[in-house]
């Protein structure tokens, strides 16, 4: 049987953090413009993995667990159900590992949300290894919050996302396009291209705008369909000399959502896994959508 993508839920990593409720919060937001149903999800790993460190002996601490992971769900629910009471909210508790249950609703889920680390300080640069985790073994796109939690609300910043033809590029740009309508913004869409033995070989800069005006050509072709069923997103395109992250990274500072593929085409021109996904999830100032091609 078929499911309509609206009827599938978004689904948000619950840890008990300021940051992990910022994430819900952002999270209603989305699921608003888009009609979907949220699931709020926290994991309760096994006693013995979190205490057997620490020699503890009682028998009791998976209950306690479960107490506060109910806790911190109702308090992430009645954060989101405050701002959109429509909102359909479901809350799970369930037991394992937190990354591996997570990946597990990739296979059924719109979106999986997670905070980028359950530490509340702002300015923590490297992903967590839930997050981490989560964002690369999910089979669906995966939304790695960061920001200030007292404001984690989408706002009237364009979504930036990369592109540069690969299956994954291609699954972001559906997916930028999609948020842009439903959050009523615009996208900047960045072609990021260097080509080292180009410089070196052909340093003439009548060779070097023929390059150039064959990337944007590349930018356009890819734009095109899409701009096509989304009429309404206005788009600003944005060509660089440069490596894919260190553009995207500049970019995002203007922006309040980065969308990329997990996986990219190297200079090679053959597929290659994640190094610009992971730069963005360790330092982009905003949130990262990671999407599978």
């Amino acid at each position: 049987m078929t499911v309509l993508a609206n009827q599938r839920p978004i689904v948000v990593g619950i840890d008990g953090s300021r940051a992990a409720v910022a994430a819900a919060r952002w999270t209603g937001a989305i699921a608003a413009g888009q009609r979907s149903p949220i699931d709020l999800v926290t994991v309760v790993p096994a006693p013995e993995d979190r205490f057997n460190a620490l020699g503890s002996g009682t028998r009791n601490v998976r209950a306690v667990l479960r107490d506060a992971a109910k806790r911190a769900l109702r308090e992430a629910a009645a954060a989101v159900r405050g701002e959109y009471p429509q909102a359909s909210v479901r809350e799970r508790v369930l037991d394992g590992s937190p990354s591996r249950e997570l990946i597990v609703f990739g296979d059924t889920a719109r979106m999986l949300v997670v905070a980028a680390s359950a530490d509340d300080r702002f300015d923590v640069p490297l992903v967590g290894s839930t997050a981490s985790r989560v964002a690369t073994g999910a089979g669906c796109p995966v939304a790695v919050w960061r920001g200030d939690p007292a404001r984690p609300m989408p706002d009237r910043r364009p979504i930036l996302v990369g592109v540069d033809g690969s299956p994954g590029s291609d699954a972001a740009l559906g997916h930028a396009f999609e948020l842009a309508e439903a959050l009523g913004v615009g996208i900047v869409a960045v072609h990021a291209w260097n080509d080292p033995d180009l410089w070196a070989w052909t340093p003439l800069p009548d060779t070097w705008d023929v390059a150039s005006r064959h990337e944007e050509e590349l930018l356009d072709e890819r734009l095109s369909g899409w701009s096509r069923k989304y009429p309404a997103v206005a788009v600003a395109r944005v060509v660089h000399k440069s490596r894919t992250a260190r553009a995207l990274l500049e970019h995002a500072l203007g922006a309040q959502l980065v969308v990329t593929g997990s996986w990219g085409y190297n200079r090679s021109g053959n597929l290659s896994a994640g190094s610009t996904s992971r730069n963005l999830l360790h330092h982009a100032s905003c949130p990262t959508l990671v999407c599978h091609g």
